[in-house]
């Protein structure tokens, strides 16, 4: 401990832990001792809620949006109708909006003197809703009808067709063509399709006329999708390598699941290690897509054509595929009709197989089951409403011998059987079909209707308007919106037929640009640049050329430079076999090229220099800018007519320069700046003015290289740039700005308010600063498990494997490609079950004699990946202590060997290439170890940066995550995250301990030296090198070193066991951040009224709207949110103070509201608020710590505490969990009695909520004592759930504790302000208030 005293002037240091949920902080002196505060030391866990990304809010928003302005178009076609309405019925807007879901009586309230009768459109006396649809069974009866006659119509019945032709408008896939649904007019597209897709597998299908005429005829029949794809493939004369592209494209086609990476042969397509398949007709192809989107890339394009091709298969089956008639209503009537004569079918089947039976198909069902039932009243249920519906009916008609079920079967096969006119295929409806009858009811009407004639075009623009997505928000929103007025028109309301005359759409579009575009990676002032533009595509070049190797050996740069020239402005892709023929034409050596980032091929690409080229002859320093600027607006503007204005009036192109770039389609954001590339100049060894672009062409570094090589002068350029936008204090801006996460972010601002109040404390800055950013520690799922991926390696090389190989295929065939297996196993597989070193066979039951060794030595990394560890036999692992490189016999014994596993997949390159390494230069040492040093991630580069623009005498240094991680291994510091939340403060310790070392030992990184220094050492010492298994930092700290010139002892290890005690210390600041409740107001689900429920109660809390107030008659939503407020109120004489949920929705009501809200759900006289209380207040009450999330529910807030004994039984109690081994505890039974006990013990005396879980556990001490081990471990990390502080509890249902599955929530509490304390608590707990309310 170091007493602070004269804190003006001492020196101190401050290391944190950021993580996402959390910030842990800790505060030194030169010695590396914590600091404290009287008899507390400083160190701390700052806790948090995670941030959310907007995405859910997003999602509901654009729903609202989209609702919204389908509100829209029908009030403004109210609006237009609304006289030749009122003139013959003047309640009939108010029934339609208001009165549809109302009961008699409450029609009656709200309609009055113009309630007739119960009906809600037609309540004339010789025509009601019982005649409308007796005569019009559905609205497109009545549309068909008004789209064929010629006589004048009841203008109500003129607004029921029109406001639904309005509020389903369609889709917009053609917008501004003109749609021809007949196959042939598809002839060219799918030409274009199979040409396209030919170019990219290096081949041309041989397709005449004819056949593709036979496609699109087979694609539009009634017959399975399967089918079809048999079909057309039957018809098709293909090379067998096409056979599979073009079965696969088809397939996709027809809306059957196609897998990318073999309708493209040449290339590797995939999401990791998993191809990537994609189904039209899947209900969540648009998000998939959305996840794909930067893997795909170019080939997105040509994805939706298959998509839009797709649409117009899935719509024939709407409207029909050989008919010429092309109307909706005509259609629609035809699917009622056809499911009509289904049904009529369906139940005379239903009967003959029997009364129960029919009753189960037809019949509200008591479960959810997909009967008929539930398909017409689109019922919840599991799936894919209708093709559950067709597997039900298969089910359910199998036993009927009636010969009309073969019919319903082949129906079905087809899904053609029941259609219904409300369907997810109605999304490929286009709009321009919606609007062929719209004009068709105008065209028929308005002789009758002037008001149709006058308001014609008004009425189809309300149809045909989109707002364009670059005006944003149309309401003027500040914070979210940029929309620009012309002058004049600034009060005007826009509408979609003068939108164009109140906009000024330019100034729009431009304020989008501004509003819309991310900011540098690097340069965080810096707007980012288009992927697509000339700038980022040579870079993207430059980046992959320069690592590509021949041989292992980097190409040289003028032959580099060359090999650009000659294929990439020539070629959009560039492929393996192109650069061999281009070694051999200019006599190279051709050799084993590597270094591609895609299979064989480059994935970066010099398409827009290829297509400026040709559309401006030459790309020079006349045109570059012009260039740049019309692939910026390409890229932002989307949408053809404002690209199209503006290449016309900004850059004064002629129409076929103009008609050549619009056939260009070109989308995305590269992370970078054009400036950071391109922009900013140093002075160095490749020029006066050299930017990052001339670096990279003159050179084979890539971006990362230029940036931290301190001698080209980019890395203090970047600094200076950044530092001079910091503003000198702290504000949420400087964090917003920076590229990261909602929840990094977060962590980041929570971090920066930290060190603001310990410098308050302290009353200066700091010395330095020590940064560590957790990594992200979510376990990933694996897509493909690792047997799958070895079985289907395998099968491709079976007649490549000797006879142990074939026996090791054998015994891999016969394992579950689901179970997993450990890493010994995993590596006898990829080695074909061969010693690394020696080639020898290894055996599978004899894997534990084995040793697994590091190919790059533990004393130089501490990389434990599959990358770095071989399994090979004990007598073939005789390395050195100084070699670093494996011996050159075994290298040349065995490259031969590794090739073949490269070649096949079995080991990786970067594996490879460690294997055949020859040497490592004391440089190269020299940067290995920098790397291990130095935290990479530019996030942490600009938080040094803020922190520094804010505290100009501090220095940051940022920690790498990993070293942190290995000295809690090292010095057994276990992290026990289900105990208590001082491992974050344990943390930000161990990072300024790590943090002064490097320091101090590395003070010019030169590592070199000191590798030597800790090897020399490491010899004297004669340890044992298996110990060594923390990487060269963390091994190194455990020698002194002093400098032998001055003799100034630089690192004293004896303090190691110093700071070691200080994790026996049991008072670390605990703090939790303060929330508003800005969530959802409610849950959106809709609950059933009292007569539909289960129990004869709704749920519902909440009315759906002003006009069903009721929830007992019309039921409504549930799941209010609330804040939680403090009151006093009185019954009588009975005075009341405590804490009450109140509605957030109320928030922002008058004081008088929310007390009548109170009276009317309390059933008191009075009420009276006092204050508001914020979400995860601390209390105490009844002398337990409790953390507030919500008037009526605690959460514990004790920190537990045990004995340091404990921490290791904790630690592997969670160990043998996870690894479902439970060995350790063999012969340590008693010590999980003791700790069970313990406990018990704790939950006694610290937590006196929790006195009826106490004597539950108490009382099965004996039964605990007869559980196996593994029940004795689960049962302690279930108590240690309901102990832990937060918002977590504990399942004890099972035997013999029998327990709720929640134990340990505290929820149904009655909070007395009386008996409570409330403690308001800084942000790291250094100062606090204790008091009453």
């Amino acid at each position: 401990m170091s007493i602070v005293k004269n804190k003006d002037s001492l020196k101190y240091y401050i290391g944190v832990d950021i993580g996402t949920n959390s910030v842990g902080w800790a505060v030194i002196d030169e010695n590396g001792c914590l600091l404290n505060k009287g008899k507390h030391h400083l160190w701390g866990s700052r806790l948090f809620d995670q941030a959310q990304t907007a995405q859910s809010r997003r999602g509901f928003r654009s729903t609202r949006r989209r609702y919204n302005k389908r509100r829209e178009r029908i009030f403004l076609l109210q609006l237009i109708l609304n006289d030749m309405i009122l003139e013959v019925d003047p309640s009939f807007f108010i029934r339609l909006g208001k009165t549809t879901v109302l009961d008699k009586e409450d029609k009656k309230e709200l309609l009055k003197d113009d309630y007739k009768m119960n009906y809600n459109l037609f309540c004339d006396e010789n025509y009601t809703d019982k005649d409308y649809f007796d005569e019009y069974p559905t609205i497109y009866h009545l549309r068909k009808k008004l789209c064929e006659s010629d006589e004048k119509a009841d203008p109500r019945l003129i607004y029921l067709v029109l406001h639904h032709i309005v509020k389903y408008r369609g889709n917009f896939l053609y917008e501004g063509q003109e749609l021809h649904l007949e196959p042939s007019n598809k002839e060219e597209d799918l030409k274009n399709l199979f040409e396209k897709l030919g170019k990219e597998n290096d081949t041309t299908f041989s397709i005449d006329d004819e056949q593709i005429k036979f496609i699109l005829q087979t694609v539009v029949e009634n017959i399975s999708r399967t089918a079809k794809v048999s079909n057309c493939m039957s018809k098709l004369e293909l090379k067998s390598s096409d056979k599979k592209i073009v079965k696969e494209f088809l397939a996709g086609l027809v809306g059957n699941k196609f897998n990318l990476n073999t309708m493209y042969q040449n290339e590797e397509i995939k999401n990791g290690d998993e191809d990537i398949k994609l189904q039209f007709s899947d209900k969540s192809y648009e998000e998939k897509i959305g996840e794909y989107e930067n893997i795909l890339e170019e080939k997105i394009e040509f994805v939706n054509l298959m998509q839009q091709f797709y649409s117009w298969i899935e719509l024939s089956k709407i409207v029909g595929s050989n008919s010429k008639i092309t109307s909706i209503s005509d259609a629609m009537v035809n699917i009622y009709d056809n499911h009509k004569e289904d049904l009529k079918v369906l139940k005379e089947i239903m009967l003959g197989i029997g009364r129960k039976e029919y009753n189960e198909m037809f019949r509200k069902p008591k479960k959810k089951i997909a009967n008929y039932y539930s398909y017409i009243n689109a019922m919840e249920v599991e799936g894919d409403r209708v093709d559950n519906f067709h597997k039900y009916v298969k089910k359910a008609i199998a036993k009927s011998e009636d010969p009309r079920k073969e019919a319903i079967l082949k129906k079905i096969e087809n899904e053609t059987f029941m259609m219904k006119q409300t369907s997810k295929n109605n999304a490929y409806i286009p709009y321009q079909m919606q609007k062929d009858e719209l004009i068709k009811i105008l065209d028929h009407q308005e002789k009758y209707y002037p008001i149709l004639k006058e308001n014609r075009e008004k009425i189809i623009s309300i149809l045909e308007f989109r707002i364009p997505y670059y005006y944003g928000p149309l309401d003027g929103n500040e914070k979210f919106g940029w929309l620009i007025k012309k002058k004049g028109k600034e009060n005007e309301r826009i509408l979609p037929w003068n939108h164009e005359e109140v906009v000024d759409v330019q100034a729009t579009a431009a304020q989008f640009i501004r509003k819309l575009t991310n900011y540098c990676t690097y340069l965080l002032q810096e707007k980012v640049m288009p992927k697509k533009s000339l700038t980022c595509s040579m870079y993207e070049v430059l980046s992959e050329v320069n690592k590509i190797r021949v041989d292992g050996k980097l190409l040289d740069v003028v032959t580099k430079n060359k090999l650009i020239d000659d294929l990439f402005f020539n070629k959009k892709t560039v492929k393996d076999k192109d650069v061999i023929n281009w070694l051999k034409k200019n006599q190279l050596k051709v050799g084993e090229i590597t270094g591609y980032q895609k299979e064989k091929a480059f994935s970066s690409s010099l398409a827009p220099w290829i297509d400026f080229k040709n559309i401006f002859g030459e790309i020079d320093d006349a045109n570059y800018e012009l260039i740049e600027n019309i692939i910026e607006d390409m890229t932002v503007f989307n949408e053809g007519s404002i690209l199209k204005e503006r290449l016309k009036n900004i850059y004064k192109l002629d129409q076929n320069v103009i008609k050549k770039i619009m056939k260009l389609k070109y989308s995305g954001w590269s992370g970078l700046s054009r400036k950071l590339i391109d922009g900013i100049r140093a002075d160095n060894r490749f020029g006066s003015s050299a930017s990052i672009l001339d670096v990279m062409k003159e050179s084979h570094m890539i971006l990362m290289e230029i940036i931290n090589d301190k001698e080209l002068g980019f890395k203090q350029i970047i600094e200076k740039e950044n530092f001079k936008n910091v503003s000198g204090s702290l504000t949420y801006e400087d964090v917003e700005k920076l590229a990261g996460s909602p929840a990094l972010k977060r962590g980041i601002w929570q971090t920066l308010q930290i060190i603001d109040e310990i410098k308050y404390y302290m009353g200066h800055e700091p010395e330095n600063i020590y940064i560590e950013f957790a990594r992200n520690e979510d376990n990933k799922v694996r897509a493909t498990s690792r047997v799958k991926k070895l079985q289907s390696i395998y099968n491709d090389i079976k007649d490549q494997l000797d006879n142990h190989g074939k026996e090791i295929h054998e015994i891999l065939k016969d394992k579950d490609s689901n179970s997993t297996i450990d890493k010994r196993l995993y590596l006898y597989y990829t080695q074909l079950g061969k010693c690394m070193y020696s080639g020898e066979p290894l055996y599978i039951d004899q894997l534990s004699n084995y040793e697994i060794d590091h190919i790059f030595p533990r004393t130089l990394t501490s990389d434990d990946s599959l990358d770095n560890v071989v399994l090979v036999k004990k007598n073939e692992n005789q390395r050195k202590l100084d070699d670093l490189v494996l011996p050159f016999d075994v290298r040349n014994k065995m490259e031969d060997f590794w090739k073949k596993l490269l070649d096949n997949g079995l080991i990786t390159q970067t594996k490879y290439f460690r294997l055949i390494r020859n040497e490592f230069t004391q440089d190269q040492i020299d940067k290995f170890i920098n790397r291990q040093l130095v935290e990479t991630r530019q996030i942490t580069k600009h938080v040094a940066n803020i922190i520094e623009g804010c505290y100009p005498h501090t220095r940051v240094f940022t920690i790498r995550a990993n070293l942190t991680h290995e000295f809690r291994e090292k010095y057994d510091i276990y992290k026990n995250r289900n105990l208590n939340d001082f491992h974050h403060a344990h943390d930000a310790y161990i990072a300024c301990i790590i943090g002064r070392y490097i320091q101090k030992r590395f003070p010019g990184l030169e590592a070199k030296f000191v590798y030597g220094d800790y090897i020399r050492e490491f010899k004297k010492s004669k340890a044992n090198i298996s110990n060594e298994k923390y990487g060269f930092i963390i091994n190194s700290m455990k020698y002194s070193y002093v400098d032998e010139d001055t003799g100034e002892v630089i690192w004293n290890n004896d303090n190691l066991s110093k700071y070691l005690k200080c994790f026996n210390y049991r008072d670390v600041y605990v703090t939790k951040k303060l929330d508003t409740n800005n969530n959802k107001l409610f849950d959106i689900k809709i609950f059933p009224n009292d007569k539909n429920s289960k129990n004869g109660k709704t749920e519902a809390a909440i009315p759906v709207n002003q006009n069903r107030s009721n929830i007992n008659k019309y039921g409504g939503y549930s799941g209010l949110q609330n804040d939680i407020v403090a009151i006093e109120r009185k019954k009588g004489n009975r005075l009341e103070r405590k804490l009450v949920n109140l509605p957030i929705m109320l928030r922002n009501s008058s004081n008088e509201e929310k007390c009548k809200y109170l009276l009317e759900n309390g059933k008191y006289d009075s009420v009276k608020i006092i204050k508001y209380i914020k979400k995860n207040q601390l209390v105490e009450i009844d002398g337990g710590l409790f953390y507030l999330t919500s008037a009526t529910e605690l959460v514990n807030a004790y920190q537990l505490l045990l004995d340091n004994r404990y921490y290791k039984i904790i630690f592997e109690i969670n160990k043998s969990i996870i690894q479902n081994n439970y060995c350790y505890f063999e012969e340590r039974g008693e010590i999980l009695i003791d700790l069970y006990k313990m406990l018990c013990e704790k939950m006694a005396n610290y937590y006196p909520k929790y006195g009826g879980i106490y004597e539950s556990l108490l009382s099965k001490i004996n039964d605990f004592e007869l559980l196996n081990k593994e029940l004795k471990c689960k049962t302690i990390v279930e108590i240690l759930k309901i102990l832990k502080s937060g918002p977590i509890n504990g399942n004890l249902k099972f035997e013999p504790f029998n327990m709720a599955s929640r134990s340990g929530r505290l929820s149904k509490q009655s909070v007395q302000l009386d008996k409570t304390y409330f403690y308001d608590v800084s942000i790291t707990g250094i100062y606090s208030k204790k008091y009453k309310l």
